[in-house]
């Protein structure tokens, strides 16, 4: 191979790995033009794409579409943000109304991109704790593990959390137990209520309750 064709080679290549991301052959550029369409189930599919490119330009219409008059393209835009994760800080006013919505999708999704965002959406921490409460079994799993993600600074949710050991629902038991494990030292006041859960029927409740005690008592 002489030294043209190499050359040619490396320019190609790095072409190549410059090229914009696509789904379903088409660029974020095009899902988020989408997102205005007059058709709910097209700006739902836009929403979805975003989501599975992780489009981080697109954050300022995927918040303006949480405010979208149907519930599924509210709930795709805040999923979408979700997978965006820190990048999506701008939309953690309009995720934190959103998790009074009346789509019980939307909640649980608005609850999961907040937790993604961290630190940033440390203004949510109120609402995503009263989700432990929610009507929806998956919405009050997810407010957990959200909290969860903002470890120690999410202290305020101990008295929460330490009752959600008590849900009638076992995966939101383990969700309850890993956040509080993930506030560590600061969530010493729910001890006596974990050493209760390690009494748990179920094995998964049980090891989650265990992980939590060694976080927090430091052993």
């Amino acid at each position: 191979m002489n030294r043209r064709m190499v050359l040619t080679f490396v320019v190609l290549a790095s072409g190549c790995s410059q090229r914009e991301p696509l789904h379903q052959g088409k660029p974020a550029s095009h899902w988020t033009q989408a997102l205005q369409d007059g058709n709910p189930e097209i700006r739902r599919e836009a929403a979805r794409a975003l989501a599975a490119l992780k489009a981080k330009d697109a954050v300022p219409m995927l918040v303006a579409a949480l405010k979208d008059k149907e519930p599924k393209v509210r709930a795709s835009a805040a999923e979408a943000l979700w997978s965006v994760g820190p990048a999506a800080k701008a939309g953690v006013t309009d995720l934190s109304t959103a998790l009074k919505d009346p789509s019980a999708e939307v909640r649980l999704n608005a609850a999961g991109a907040l937790g993604a965002i961290g630190p940033e959406a440390h203004g949510a921490l109120p609402g995503i704790r009263d989700l432990l409460k929610d009507r929806d079994v998956d919405v009050r799993t997810t407010a957990a593990q959200a909290l969860g993600n903002f470890g120690p600074e999410a202290k305020a949710a101990t008295p929460a959390l330490t009752d959600a050991l008590l849900d009638r629902d076992k995966n939101v038991r383990v969700a309850a137990a890993y956040a509080l494990a993930e506030i560590g030292a600061e969530a010493r006041t729910a001890v006596p209520a974990l050493r209760s859960a390690a009494q748990d029927k179920n094995g998964d409740v049980r090891t989650a309750v265990l992980y939590a005690l060694k976080k927090i008592e430091g052993k």
